[in-house]
């Protein structure tokens, strides 16, 4: 099998390491072993440099640090494009968009749910992202020190927002944060830690079955690891149960949603199982139990926008200069801080247009490469890519390329507002990803963040306390998603 691999294999003509080529165990001492994990990619990093633009990384698949060619492998429609299979099941689920491998079958899923994600819709939504955005404002100015439960009440309004956005109806997770600690940090753990059920999803099937008690004895880390899986899956099936019994409510009443889509509010937005119930898809693709595949993996991608506000409460708190132009921006478009933000008022800011869009390319949430499969051979170069090869280009390569960003780690709104050096967003801005698998939620998520952070910047002052940003923001691993060191406690802030 090794001298297929080495000698034989279609991509043996490849650069890369003999032992990458040879077997699957060199990326799983990187991503499980080296340095606590999440680490093969920057080591993928360091393999570009040392054999250049097109590496093979294990005997399966492909890395090309090219831009130019990020278009290629992650083309719009009409293009085939079907997603690894592997990095499918990221999220946990196997039967919503984003863990469809098929291109044809994730299509006509997207196609089901677009009217959802429309503009319009997003918009409908300000009024219920305000109310949640009013309720942190007062809990902040009863007990100055829930300051320090800051990220929990960001992940709170993000699950939130996005579960009452999406289904209708309220959690109230503001007032019930034990609930939402508990979610934050299993999601947080599972997508930041060591890519176990991905590296070795076939053994991990058996090992499951083996006693824990009996696991510990052998190894108290991977026994963790199961234990975490376990709780995981816990949270997942409650999440299900919790959103199947919305998907139910929409079966059930579908002549009702169909009544009200005709004479729907502009100020109400549509939920995502009324848009589903109503699509052209075909009747198995409407169950409860199918569609709240689609609701789990959307309040999944609900962690991220938590994760970009404490972000950005860092970067402007330590960027004194960005602070201050965007509140005297702030204060001149809205001289009344207790007055509600809008969405139309905030998007015709530049200045915080800026900053979100900064903010969203320096604290890109991605780790791991998500590779994707063409059914026709791509030439790269001189290097012909044979079909149904797995190919990636990692999005962070491209936010924090330092020939298009100058200066990429660094806080710098200013660089969206240089007419002189315009950048070409379209190749290089790809913070929700690109091509037909883009994340369909982009828009909700930068009008949660924008507003959110808008209104406490205008009604609050606080500062940074004990947080390094080699420690603390600096990514030392990409799993799922990047995070700092290990034994980090986070951004921290206080009111002043």
């Amino acid at each position: 099998l090794i001298f297929y691999r080495l000698c034989l294999h279609p991509l043996a003509n490849i650069p890369g390491p003999p032992l990458a080529a040879a077997t699957y165990l060199y990326e799983a001492y990187y991503e499980l072993v080296h340095k606590g994990g999440a680490q093969y990619a920057p080591r993928i990093r360091e393999l570009h440099k040392a054999y250049g633009p097109i590496v093979r990384i294990n005997p399966d698949e492909v890395s090309v640090a090219d831009a130019r060619f990020h278009d290629q492998v992650y083309a719009p429609q009409p293009e085939i494009r079907d997603r690894h299979p592997d990095f499918s099941a990221a999220l946990g689920t196997t039967n919503g968009s984003f863990s469809t491998p098929d291109h044809y079958l994730h299509r006509d899923r997207r196609v089901a749910y677009s009217q959802f994600f429309t503009s319009a819709n997003v918009m409908a939504s300000e009024s219920l992202v305000v109310k949640k955005v009013n309720r942190l404002c007062e809990l902040l100015s009863s007990d100055r020190d829930k300051c320090s439960e800051l990220r929990t009440y960001f992940a709170a309004i993000a699950f939130d927002s996005f579960y009452t956005w999406g289904f209708g109806n309220s959690l109230e997770l503001l007032d019930n944060l034990p609930f939402v600690y508990q979610c934050n940090q299993t999601i947080e753990t599972l997508v930041t830690g060591p890519p176990v059920y991905r590296v070795f999803p076939s053994v991990l099937r058996i090992v499951r079955k083996i006693p824990p008690t009996i696991l510990r004895h052998f190894s108290h880390h991977i026994a963790r690891l199961f234990d975490l899986h376990a709780v995981s899956k816990s949270l997942l099936l409650t999440w299900r149960k919790m959103i199947k019994k919305e998907a139910e409510r929409a079966v059930l009443s579908e002549n009702e949603d169909i009544k009200v889509t005709a004479t729907r509010k502009l100020s109400q937005p549509e939920t995502l199982f009324s848009v589903l119930r109503r699509s052209k898809a075909v009747p198995e693709e409407k169950t409860a139990a199918r569609m709240a595949h689609e609701g789990v993996e959307m309040l999944m991608a609900s962690f991220t926008p938590g994760h970009t506000m404490m972000f950005g409460m860092y970067y402007l708190h330590s960027n004194p200069h960005v602070l201050e132009t965007l509140r005297k921006e702030l204060d001149e478009a809205n001289p009344d801080p207790a007055v509600d933000l809008s969405f139309r008022v905030l998007n015709t800011l530049p200045y915080l247009r800026a900053v979100v869009k900064e903010l969203l390319r320096i604290s890109f949430p991605m780790g791991m490469r998500l590779p994707m499969i063409c059914r026709k051979d791509i030439q790269y170069g001189e290097w012909n890519i044979p079909a149904y090869t797995a190919i990636s280009v990692n999005h962070r390569g491209l936010v924090f390329d330092p020939e298009v960003f100058v200066e990429p780690l660094k806080f710098k709104p200013e660089r969206w507002l240089d007419s002189a050096n315009v950048i070409d967003e379209k190749r290089y801005y790809v913070p929700f990803g690109k091509g037909a698998r883009m994340c369909p939620g982009r828009e909700f998520a930068s009008q949660l963040v924008q507003i959110t952070l808008a209104t406490l910047i205008q009604r609050f002052e606080f500062q940074l306390v004990d947080t390094v940003w080699e420690r603390d923001v600096a990514a030392s691993r990409e799993s799922l998603l990047a995070a700092p060191a290990y034994g980090s406690k986070g951004i921290r802030l206080s009111l002043v």
